[in-house]
């Protein structure tokens, strides 16, 4: 089988999808990592070993979804050159639990968070961009068991987000839609479509940078900050049903999940967002760092085939 060079219209980077590379040099996935001696800052109980709650579900009771304060951030608003703000969502009080095992109503409730903590953190002027994103498993950077996310609000544009958005704009201005729309339209009818409903699709994208990557896309264009509740519900059904996927059918058990924002300060109708969710088997190798380009060894087409049909 020959590699394949494409194009990922979102970084202008090109990736090789080279299945005959299949089990060469693969790794397994590293798992969760061990826990600590001291315990679990996360757990119910120990809500004061861990910084002042920013937001919670429900609003009453035992909490389900915890916002918190980085007690050990990489910005903060005092720090030289690296201003900003970093917060925890800690995603269930279940010490075990991961994405699959969350129910709807409880995926729901921790996406509604992620909206209203990204338009929060967007709202302050001294934001210029805001990172949302979950690690899970050594492999993914996870250094705590405990199932949460973390989100990043800088004081300037990470160069990822403005290379991406760069390449946004250029394509609303040469062809009249989002770069987004343009996307879904391609995967909508093909090999590599998962699901759709008439809110969200998740497919696997066609320049993947991981093997079994997933992307869900909202169907209507707009801000993540705007989204509709209607939206967050059908994209906790997407979500929850590709990570029950991921689980059942592959041995993939770390996994990052990105969602990608524009600029804080970019609306105008050239924005769009999607959601990532990047397996993680190994660490890239000399050929990934020596030319940028990441190889992957399962194609999009051949991962959508296996992650296809009900996850039971």
């Amino acid at each position: 089988m020959s590699t394949e060079r494409r194009l990922d219209p979102f970084t202008g980077r090109s990736v090789l999808v080279a299945p005959g590379r299949f089990g060469i040099g693969g790794t397994k996935p590293g798992g969760l990592p061990e826990p600590s001696d001291r315990r679990c800052p996360f757990c119910p109980g120990h809500e004061a070993d861990t910084e002042a709650t920013l937001a919670r579900w429900p609003a009453d009771g035992p909490w389900g979804v915890r916002v918190v304060a980085n007690k050990f951030p990489v910005v903060a608003p005092g720090f030289e050159g690296a201003p900003g703000r970093h917060e925890v969502i800690v995603e269930s009080p279940d010490h075990d639990a991961d994405l699959a095992d969350l129910d709807g109503a409880h995926l729901e409730a921790l996406l509604r968070i992620w909206r209203d903590r990204v338009r929060a953190l967007e709202a302050d002027e001294a934001v210029e961009a805001v990172l949302l994103f979950r690690n899970r498993g050594r492999r993914a950077g996870s250094s705590q068991p405990h199932p949460h996310g973390q989100i990043a609000a800088t004081g300037w544009v990470p160069s990822e987000v403005a290379l991406r958005w760069s390449l946004a704009r250029a394509h609303h201005a040469a062809h009249g839609e989002t770069l987004g729309a343009t996307e879904l339209r391609r995967e909508m009818a093909g090999p590599r479509l998962l699901r759709a409903d008439e809110r969200v699709a998740s497919f696997c994208p066609f320049a993947p940078t991981r093997p079994f990557e997933v992307r869900f896309a909202p169907r209507v264009d707009g801000a993540f900050v705007d989204v509709s509740d209607a939206t967050l519900v059908a994209l906790a059904e997407h979500l929850g049903d590709a990570a029950r996927r991921l689980r059942d059918r592959t041995r993939v058990r770390d996994f990052n999940l990105v969602l990608r924002l524009p600029p804080a300060r970019e609306r105008g109708p050239a924005a769009t967002w999607h959601l990532d969710l990047l397996p993680r088997t190994g660490g890239d190798a000399g050929y990934e760092l020596a030319g940028g380009e990441m190889i992957v060894v399962v194609t999009p087409e051949a991962a959508a085939e296996a992650l296809a049909g009900s996850s039971g």
